[in-house]
This record gives C-alpha cells, sequence and structure tokens, in this order.
C-alpha cells in the first residue's frame, strides 16, 4: 500500500500563482496547438511540475486535496491563454480526484510507480463488459477521450452486468492502462482542437474487478475512496463537480478573447471607403458598448460561479452534509448558464472584430469557436438543463443529469 509524503508545502495561493505564471507560454503555442490538435507536451509537463494536477489528489498518493476553489481559479488562469489547455488541465485535475474514489487498491497500481500519472477519460458507457473471473472484459471504441496523447491510464464508461438474474446493467468507470489500449484519430473539429479527444479502442481487455466503480457509488457520498482518505472533498457528487472543469474554460475563453481585442483595439485605425481612413477604432461607441457587454458577461459568470461554489462547499464541507436534489441541480443550471452569459460577451466582440479578426493568429476568433464548441457538449445542452431547472421550480420530478 503506498503512502506519498510531501516535501514542500504549496498553498492554494501558490498554485493559482503557478498557473497564471504559465500563460505566456500557453498563450504562445496556442496556435501551434490548434494546429496539431494536441496539446504541448511541454505543457502538461509544466503542469506536472508544478504541481497543479495533484490540486484535488488524494494527499495519501503525494496530493494537495484543496477546495475545487483552488482548481477553478487555475483553469481560468490557464483558459485566459488557451482553453483547450485549460479544457486537458481540468479533466486531469477532476481524474485525480475521481479516481481518489475508486478502492485503494486501484489508486495503487495508478499511481503507486508514477505519482504524476495522467488518466484521460471517455465517461458515456460504452462497447461490452463482460464479467469473467476475478473482473471484467471489455471491448469497443470511448469517443471523446480528451488528453488522451497524454495518458498513462484510460478512464471508461460501460455498463456492468447485473449481479441478479433479470436485473438492470449498472453504469460506471474501469481504468485501464495505456498498455491496454489504442487511440484512434477520430477528432477533427472547429473548436477545442487543442484537446485532442480522440478514441480510445480496447480489443478484449482484462479489467480486475478493483478497478471498477460504478456511478451509484460516486453519488453515495461513502465511495470506498472515501471510506479510507475521510475527506469531504471525496464526497462531492459526480456532476456537481465534475462538469465545472469543462464549463469554466467558456469563461476563460471570453477573457482571452477580451484581453487580445483591447490589445489590438488600441492599435487599430479604420481604413477604406465606407468610414474614413485612419480613425482611431478606441473612439466609437459601438466598440466600447461592445467591450463593456463582454466584460459585464465575464464579470457576471464568474460571480455566479464562485457564488455557487461556495454554497456547496459550505453544505458538504463545513456542514459535513450531502448535496440534496435540488443543491445539485443548482449547480448544473450554473455550469450551463456562465457558459451562456460567456457565449453572450463571445457574440459581442465578435461583432467588432472586423476583417483582421478572422485570422487565425487573432484570439478572439479562437477563443469565439471553443467558447461554442464547450456550448455543445452534452452536459450542457442548454434546453435540456433550462427546462430541468424549470421542473424543479415548478414542483416537478426533474428529467435529466444531476
Amino acid at each position: 500500500m503506498s503512502v506519498v509524503q510531501q516535501t514542500e508545502e504549496i498553498t492554494p495561493a501558490d498554485l493559482i500563482r503557478r498557473a497564471r505564471a504559465m500563460a505566456p507560454m500557453v498563450r504562445k503555442r496556442a496556435e501551434e496547438g490548434e494546429r496539431n490538435r494536441v496539446v504541448h507536451p511541454e505543457i502538461i509537463a509544466e503542469m506536472k511540475q508544478n504541481g497543479l494536477l495533484r490540486t484535488l489528489k488524494p494527499r495519501r498518493y503525494g496530493g494537495y486535496e484543496y477546495d475545487t476553489m483552488t482548481g477553478i481559479q487555475c483553469s481560468l488562469e490557464l483558459a485566459a491563454a488557451d482553453a483547450s489547455t485549460s479544457w486537458v488541465f481540468g479533466l486531469g485535475v477532476i481524474h485525480n480526484w475521481l479516481i481518489g474514489m475508486f478502492p485503494l487498491q486501484c489508486q495503487d497500481d495508478v499511481w503507486g510507480e508514477n505519482t504524476d500519472a495522467f488518466t484521460a477519460g471517455s465517461y458515456a458507457p460504452a462497447g461490452s463488459c463482460a464479467r469473467t473471473a476475478g473482473g471484467y472484459r471489455i471491448t469497443g471504441e470511448w469517443h471523446y477521450a480528451s488528453g488522451c496523447d497524454h495518458a498513462d491510464w484510460g478512464l471508461m464508461g460501460v455498463f456492468f452486468p447485473s449481479e441478479e438474474n433479470g436485473g438492470k446493467p449498472m453504469p460506471g468507470f474501469v481504468i485501464v492502462p495505456k498498455s491496454d489500449f489504442k487511440i484512434d484519430d477520430t477528432w477533427h473539429t472547429m473548436g477545442l482542437a487543442a484537446t485532442g479527444s480522440r478514441s480510445f479502442v480496447c480489443e478484449d481487455v482484462f479489467v480486475p474487478e478493483h478497478r471498477r466503480i460504478t456511478f451509484a457509488e460516486l453519488s453515495s457520498g461513502n465511495s470506498p475512496g472515501y471510506q479510507i482518505h475521510q475527506s469531504p472533498l471525496f464526497r462531492y457528487p459526480l456532476l456537481s463537480l465534475i462538469a465545472y472543469y469543462i464549463s469554466t474554460p467558456a469563461i476563460g475563453a471570453l477573457q482571452c478573447a477580451i484581453d487580445g481585442f483591447v490589445d489590438d483595439t488600441k492599435m487599430r485605425t479604420t481604413r477604406g471607403a465606407v468610414v474614413l481612413g485612419g480613425a482611431k477604432m478606441i473612439e466609437y461607441q459601438a466598440v466600447q458598448m461592445r467591450v463593456g457587454e463582454a466584460a459585464a458577461a465575464l464579470k457576471a459568470s464568474k460571480a455566479m460561479l464562485f457564488n455557487q461554489l461556495e454554497e456547496s462547499h459550505s453544505t458538504i464541507v463545513e456542514r459535513g452534509e450531502l448535496l440534496d436534489v435540488s443543491a445539485r441541480i443548482e449547480n448544473r443550471i450554473t455550469q450551463a448558464y456562465t457558459i451562456q452569459l460567456s457565449l453572450q460577451g463571445l457574440d459581442a466582440l465578435w461583432g467588432a472584430a472586423g476583417g483582421s479578426g478572422i485570422q487565425l493568429s487573432k484570439p478572439v476568433q479562437r477563443a469565439w469557436r471553443d467558447a461554442h464548441a464547450v456550448a455543445h457538449h452534452v452536459s450542457f445542452n442548454w434546453d435540456a438543463l433550462s427546462s430541468m431547472y424549470g421542473q424543479l421550480l415548478l414542483g416537478l420530478e426533474p428529467q435529466g443529469q444531476y
């Protein structure tokens, strides 16, 4: 049984500063990452070196077990430079948290020899999963495995066969080492290109019993890992935490766009026949209004984000309670609506970007595409989540994922 001791005391503020210090490097490689459809390995190595991926990782294995607001603030710092990098970072962080709820033997497998092991995941249950002596055998393809090029392990959603005759299959996850899966290059997209969200392929792979967990266990507040670590951090319901790490890149993308637009516009003058050439762009009221609208949307999205995170933190960590259905849905609508606010701000800026704004080297167009790609994730379907929130408020049975 492995126990890793921390050799230095790193505070939440230290991690946030380190993420902020990485931003220039991330920004410089953003266009290259999009072109190659993968976050550069040097960026992943820098995240590991700075301890950023250990934010929610169990202390037993060299992690910090900090509150989720620290991880989200780091994610925002990186997203202000590149949303794809933030997306891959956030999933690396959240997978370390999720693995912390698996049985201890699984955690030993993942971190026993490589405490900085990186895990990529594909959540939707897919493929086939059959019971066999000592575990399961899986076969199939698992799509949208962001950051899989950097993965030492793969987290894959499956349906476990029922333990009872005639019972329903149970959704959950298995963990597989990279030696047991292949990667199929299925990721060719208009946004979040550098996430490299390709597909895992497994062919009759054996998964031992201790490398599995059900969704029910992950949402129970009493998972196998929580019973060992006894940290309130591991009592968060799955969707009340995990979806924040793939929604906040949209907020950071808006910050990235505002920064890039302001810097670029300060230097721009008009040219052409329709508007007299040589006029300063920053002096046009329409431009000023769009910058103001985008900045207001950013301010509103951050306020909503951190208010809801604080509410959940107070419930779970300070009062020691589990989140009820209402609290879970409050988290889900927050995750979705902060994206809507981000799109509103980005659309405002995009309308003033002009001809130069469509160049691939400009941050506004990439941020706009990346945030719209975030909004297309199944976890943030606005029609589904807004109606689910309405059902809750109207006293109906909520229908959806929470």
